[in-house]
């Protein structure tokens, strides 16, 4: 059993493990350190100093992440000297770095600006001129530095030798001329990682770039559907749309961190060329539809599904519990993409919710195999109307579109989508737009079998209207 330990901080009791950082163990009880090098994902620098404290009984103050935690600890950073060894701290970080404030994507989020207006707020005693270094620097996988705003942390080089092990960055140069340098273009499929752990502005990222001032933004949480990890993330989105996807700390699956393909989920969202109303091909033109039309056009027609293993337990529940024994029912995964698994997070099996797809087809009585898909499509004939609900995110449209040659036989062809008209649905008569996983709330089964949340931000137009339910479309 693991031990606790009491201490006070401030003069308030808390309770942390023995042996924690103790720098850790004060913010995970609501207590507020300035710090900058700290991460708990990474290993300990120590390099900032801006987590100064006093002990009792130590002769000198140091930095509380370099510190573990020990029964009957008094620790405080609320006296005069450590306030006045905050603020100097705070200005030598300051002595170089540019006023980009109004301009800088970290303004809002930015940990240089939040302790300046508690811990600064000062005259500048600096007389001499800046240091200048690089600006606008690409270094390859979607993140752009800055080196005049960096301030040297190392958060960004610990994380290329400790987590990825593919160590692109470094520090070159020593005192105020001491900058991240870029050993080579970043190859590592976590780059953008980088961006979330950066405290200033130094790297961002070239796709949120310019694009909204964070303070416009709300966060959804969340779960990633790029593959079968399921991380814990949240997604930043207005009235507007969505604008970009980072990781949330999740002990279970993630921990820290999310790959960067993960961060594109959320661009078929707002996409303006995502499907928003019903639509019918007029000539491999598609033009908004009547809905009731659509259901006369199929009256009468044996109803075959092909459900996407990107649908929720409950849309799953809800469809065979709509539709029963009215429709043949068969199960589409996107084949796997790469290695099985690279050793962080990412997964070369893309389906969502392909564990709770085969839970709910088997309780049914349903074949989710794909022998079950190739004997439905080859069981289409001319009175057939085929209903596909496309996959919220195609990773390989080709092996998609192969499917899509094997169910021209039947008369009427439906596809049910959340996401951008592809050339490749013109082999479909009607389009029907469908909720995105941003826009319903519902569970999902990862690949170790636990239940993961999707929760619904905003709402984008037509899409979320109730024809997601496919017991609509079926002839009773």
């Amino acid at each position: 059993m693991t031990e606790k330990v009491k201490l006070k901080w401030n003069g308030k009791d808390i309770e942390a493990v023995k042996g924690s950082n103790l720098l850790q163990a004060a913010l995970d009880n609501g207590q507020e350190v300035a710090h900058y090098c700290y991460h708990a994902g990474l290993s300990i620098a120590g390099v900032c100093r801006m987590c100064m404290v006093e002990q009792d009984g130590v002769p000198r103050p140091f930095p509380a992440c370099n510190a573990t935690c020990g029964e009957g600890m008094v620790v405080r950073n609320d006296t005069p000297k450590i306030k006045a060894a905050v603020e100097n701290t705070l200005q030598f970080h300051l002595l170089n770095h540019p006023l980009d404030c109004p301009v800088c994507d970290q303004a809002g989020e930015c940990g240089l600006q939040d302790y300046y207006m508690k811990h600064g707020q000062y005259d500048s005693q600096m007389i001499d001129k800046k240091v200048h270094k690089e600006k606008v620097q690409d270094i390859g996988k979607n993140v752009m530095l800055d080196a005049e705003r960096c301030i040297l942390c190392s958060r960004c080089t610990r994380f290329t030798e400790e987590v990825t092990k593919t160590f692109e960055l470094g520090i070159l140069n020593r005192g105020d001329h001491a900058e991240i340098t870029v050993n080579e273009e970043l190859k590592n499929d976590y780059a953008q990682n980088l961006v979330d752990i950066c405290p200033v502005g130094a790297l961002t990222s070239k796709d949120f770039r310019f694009k909204q001032r964070v303070w416009f933004l709300e966060e959804v949480y969340t779960t990633c559907i790029g593959c079968e990890t399921g991380c814990s993330v949240k997604v930043s989105q207005n009235k507007n749309g969505a604008y970009r996807v980072k990781p949330v700390f999740d002990e279970t699956v993630n921990g820290h961190w999310m790959c960067d393909d993960g961060r594109q989920i959320y661009k078929h969202v707002s996409s303006p060329t995502r499907l928003q109303v019903a639509s019918e091909n007029m000539n491999g033109l598609f033009v908004p539809a009547d809905e009731l039309n659509i259901k006369e056009a199929v009256k009468g027609k044996k109803a075959k599904f092909i459900l996407s293993t990107s649908l929720t337990n409950q849309e799953y529940e809800r469809f065979f519990h709509e539709v029963g024994s009215k429709a043949e029912v068969a199960l589409y995964t996107l084949p796997k993409l790469g290695a099985d698994f690279d050793g962080i997070l990412k997964r070369g099996d893309k389906n969502a919710n392909l564990r709770g797809a085969e839970h709910a087809f088997k309780k049914a009585g349903k074949d989710s195999t794909p022998a079950a898909l190739d004997k439905l499509l080859n069981s289409i004939g001319s009175s057939d109307v085929v209903y596909v609900v496309v996959p919220e995110i195609l990773y390989n449209e080709d092996h998609f579109n192969t499917l899509l040659t094997k169910i021209e036989k039947a008369s009427m062809r439906i596809a049910l989508t959340p996401g951008e008209t592809l050339s490749s649905m013109k082999v479909f008569n009607y389009l029907l737009p469908v909720p995105s996983f941003l826009e319903k709330e519902g569970d999902i089964v990862n690949f170790s079998g636990d239940i993961r949340k999707l929760n619904a931000g905003l709402s984008y137009g037509e899409t979320t209207k109730d024809i997601s339910y496919y017991g609509n479309w079926v002839n009773v």
